[in-house]
């Protein structure tokens, strides 16, 4: 089902309006420092966010499923919770050159203003912002708050960014430029049935210069049952087998493979962690299996109480983020993931905004 619906926010209404309002209700739940993110916000959303938000995006977005450039998370353990925003920066023109202008221009706007690292994008721009026939999205920023500490800040590049390589050519190249020439042999093992069916689609890369900093590879699951995706994150040095599995039954009331909307999982490699991968996440699409945002809620809870987590924190966050009854839409909840480190679990929901569609239609189909 796909209704088209107005915007879910005031008449003239702009994306800094947006922005800056949801970020202070979730940071103000969570106990963070609203200034702080006020702050980050106004810079992520600096040179196109005193835009109104229209019916149609000018530019539909890779963030969310209804195109908005705009996203909000919450990973929640037993112990922290927190909070993320992500963005794509949206172009004054809708064409992929313009939006590499904007991406470069919030990029070097977090290093000025708060201190992100560059290096290692700086390093690999020139494959994944070509200037010779660029195609889709250039790169999308996210920053990550918590309870103590400075914001953290991370990108997203686009492997498919034009036709002169492959998605797999150009991620190949640029962990070799990154210092993970032979974490390709873990990628390659990872997407056993090829990259047709187990295909990159972006490129992480975290603004720090830390250890612990990392290089995340993304891969869009097509055709693959949950248990088989599993036993592939075997491939990680922490991977807790036998998970994913009821993770997905029990948030998409669906068993085998998810078809309407395919998985989405990550292998993430450090300098710490040399060439095999530290962790694997995979991360289950909900909007389409679901009549709405609330059976959802109850579906992510449940689970939540299942794996020892504080479900209220979740419910809590979700009632700052929604702006409509949850009945009424199946377009808040886009992805829910869970990884187990050490036998402590950690659970991530991720929400749209919602700007332009309650019931979005399902998105990078095979073909």
């Amino acid at each position: 089902m796909s209704l088209q619906s107005e915007p879910r926010v005031s008449a003239g209404a702009t994306f800094l309006d947006y922005g800056l309002a949801t970020a202070a209700r979730l940071l103000n739940s969570a106990g963070m420092d609203v200034e702080q993110g006020a702050k980050v916000l106004r810079t992520m959303l600096s040179r196109w966010g005193d835009r109104e938000i229209t019916q149609h995006p000018e530019w539909p977005s890779d963030v969310c499923a209804d195109g908005s450039p705009v996203e909000f998370s919450a990973a929640i353990s037993d112990h922290d919770v927190q909070i993320r925003v992500l963005v794509e920066a949206v172009p004054e023109e809708p064409s992929t050159p313009a939006a590499q202008k904007s991406a470069l221009g919030l990029t070097q706007a977090l290093i000025e203003d708060f201190g992100a690292v560059g290096d290692r994008l700086a390093a690999v721009s020139d494959l994944f912002l070509p200037s010779e026939d660029p195609t889709g999205f250039a790169m999308m920023h996210a920053a990550i708050f918590t309870s103590t500490g400075a914001p953290e800040f991370k990108v997203y590049l686009n492997p498919n960014a034009n036709h002169g390589m492959t998605g797999s050519e150009r991620t190949h190249e640029a962990l070799d430029r990154l210092g993970f020439g032979k974490a390709w042999e873990s990628v390659a093992a990872y997407a056993r049935r090829g990259f047709d069916l187990d295909r990159i689609v972006y490129l992480g890369l975290d603004l720090s210069d830390r250890p612990d900093s990392r290089v995340k590879v993304y891969f869009r699951h097509y055709d693959i049952a949950p248990a088989d995706l599993d036993a592939c994150m075997e491939v990680s040095a922490h991977h807790e087998a036998g998970l994913l599995g009821e993770f997905c039954r029990k948030l998409t009331g669906r068993t085998g493979e998810l078809r309407d909307q395919p998985i989405v999982s990550n292998l993430t490699f450090t300098d710490a962690g040399g060439h095999t991968p530290v962790s694997a996440t995979a991360y289950v699409p909900l909007w389409l299996y679901a009549e709405s945002d609330r059976i959802i809620r109850d579906r992510v809870s449940s689970v939540m109480a299942d794996i020892g987590l504080p479900s209220g924190r979740y419910r809590s966050l979700l009632n700052e983020m929604a702006r409509r009854p949850l009945s009424e839409g199946c377009g808040i909840h886009t992805y829910a993931s869970v990884r187990v480190q050490q036998g402590r679990p950690r659970m991530t929901t991720y929400w749209s905004s919602e700007l332009y569609d309650r019931y979005p239609p399902a998105r990078y189909q095979r073909g």
